[in-house]
């Protein structure tokens, strides 16, 4: 008889022993009410260890980058047009900061977030892991929000990372340094819109514990980035649509006359992330493993 696999291990993450010695437990006798919180505790832990191996971590980083890149291209660009025409073109950093967040939940985080959502269910049973996993002293849904947390860290390294890539994209093309206000706001500004669009996360994580295979998940995501760039060219009437609330927050930031015109991303988008979630809780706890 071949020896049962190791809880979650796949082919370039070791087995957690915290994790083994619980599954050992459990075996032995039923799981009290200790055993269940220190399973939750040792799998949140186990999470944010595979986290730290995967190269997911540096592609999340990679991502955040993108928007930075893209507003100092459009603001280079803007400057050469307005100076061959014999212009100026001033823009503040607290611009800056406010267009690349708006670039960054318009067309990046979407499919960032969409992703890492993604990868941390659906690896599980890609990988033959989620089995083991189950057996686990814990309750499915402790386990579904264990990834999610861990995912979460993750994605607020990204969020916070993007403001001092801005710095660095943004040096070049407006030639002088933010002061530390400007920063403070812009990460501020970046915390807000991102902790917006992590409230549409459960829409994708529904997703792949219903479809278990990338595909649905993340036809989603790109779906959110579509409704988004319609978004751009529909004028105010357009802006209560959910996925476009993250980014036109972050742009409201700077020119309030658009908070007129967007619904609050507080009363609007907790109810989404409530019913999702408790649907993605559903749907593991009552479908088989297998």
């Amino acid at each position: 008889m071949t020896a049962p696999p190791q809880v979650g291990p796949g082919p370039d993450r070791g087995a957690d022993p915290a994790l083994n010695a619980l599954r050992t437990r459990s075996e032995d006798r039923a799981p009290t009410r200790g055993d269940r919180r220190g399973a939750h505790v040792a799998i949140l832990r186990a999470e944010l260890l595979k986290w730290k191996r995967s190269w997911v971590v540096w592609a999340a980083l990679v991502a955040a980058g993108v928007a930075p890149a893209f507003n100092a291209l459009l603001v280079w660009g803007a400057r050469r047009v307005a100076g061959t025409a014999g212009e100026g073109v001033s823009i503040p950093w607290e611009g800056f900061f406010a267009q690349v967040g708006l670039f960054a939940n318009l067309l990046v985080y979407p499919l960032l977030f969409g992703f890492v959502v993604t990868y941390a269910v659906v690896r599980e049973y890609q990988e033959g892991a989620a089995t083991n996993l189950f057996a686990l002293p814990a309750s499915r849904t402790g386990i579904l929000l264990a990834k999610l947390g861990a995912a979460a860290l993750i994605l607020a390294v990204a969020v916070v990372a993007a403001v001092p890539l801005a710095v660095i994209a943004g040096l070049p093309v407006l030639g002088y340094l933010p002061s530390w206000d400007a920063v403070a706001a812009g990460l501020g500004l970046h915390l807000v819109a991102g902790l917006a669009q992590f409230l549409l996360v459960p829409v994708v994580l529904w997703l792949a514990v219903l479809g278990r295979n990338y595909v649905l998940p993340l036809a989603a995501a790109g779906f959110f980035v579509v409704a988004n760039i319609f978004t751009a060219f529909a004028g105010d009437e357009a802006l209560w649509i959910p996925t476009a609330i993250p980014a036109w927050t972050a742009q409201a930031r700077y020119l309030p006359e658009i908070a007129a015109h967007l619904p609050a991303w507080w009363v609007q988008l907790p109810p989404l992330f409530l019913g999702f979630l408790a649907l993605a809780a559903l749907t593991v706890t009552r479908r088989d493993v297998v």
